[in-house]
């Protein structure tokens, strides 16, 4: 669901940064996304803290709010692409090799996830769940054949790489796909975003309203 690949640098973000930069390319294992995942202060039972802050049993997320929440992203087929729940991950046969799992923190409103995303929570009370669908427009937009760019085999081979089709690879913090390799010289880069193209579903739980907008 994309601070960047908690769930990838999905930037942090289910955001793709479109820009494309000069290759520097390093092997790395796909996560979704890299999500900063902020640390969060809790202190349960704190009648005067939640009666300060404005949060109740009661309260709703609105636009601005700090919350915290559980995800588990679906593909259209029903697979699970990322969670951040362990026994998801193992249940659904993810790898979870040096992956920490946990809930993300963030503020609804200020981007750092797919908009889609931090909207869905609008209206949840803590311990809600809810699925959120985004089609492709709403996520990582439409696949786009033009993005698929040639580099130089040299280039690759100077950062230590030998590519095979299909290989993800890192672009500074952007993932890549190696698409094909029609020769020696030339290596076919696919530039799109891994979920391009792709409608997306998450289960979203609310586990706290950290602060509410004022």
């Amino acid at each position: 669901m994309v601070k960047r690949e908690k769930i990838y640098n999905l930037r942090a973000s289910f955001r793709y940064q479109r820009k494309i930069v000069n290759i520097m390319i390093s092997k790395g294992h796909i996560i979704m996304a890299v999500l900063l995942v902020l640390s969060i202060t809790f202190v349960a039972g704190c009648a005067s803290s939640n009666q300060n802050s404005g949060i109740n049993a009661n309260t709703t997320v609105k636009m601005g709010d700090n919350v915290t929440v559980d995800y588990t992203l679906y593909l259209a087929n029903g697979s699970v692409y990322d969670t951040s729940m362990e026994s998801v991950a193992q249940q659904a046969g993810l790898n979870t090799t040096g992956r920490s799992f946990s809930p993300i923190t963030f503020v609804v409103g200020d981007g750092n996830y797919l908009g889609g995303f931090e909207n869905g929570t609008i209206g949840m009370k803590v311990g809600d769940t809810k699925n959120v669908t985004l089609t492709p427009d709403q996520a990582y937009g439409e696949y786009n054949q033009s993005l698929i760019m040639p580099v130089n085999m040299s280039d690759l081979v100077n950062a230590s790489i030998v590519p095979y089709v299909n290989e993800t690879l890192y672009n500074g913090f952007s993932l890549v796909r190696v698409a094909s390799i029609p020769n020696n010289s030339t290596v076919m880069i696919d530039y799109n975003p891994p979920l391009a193209g792709d409608t997306l579903t998450f289960k979203i739980t609310l586990r706290s309203i950290n602060s509410v907008s004022s």
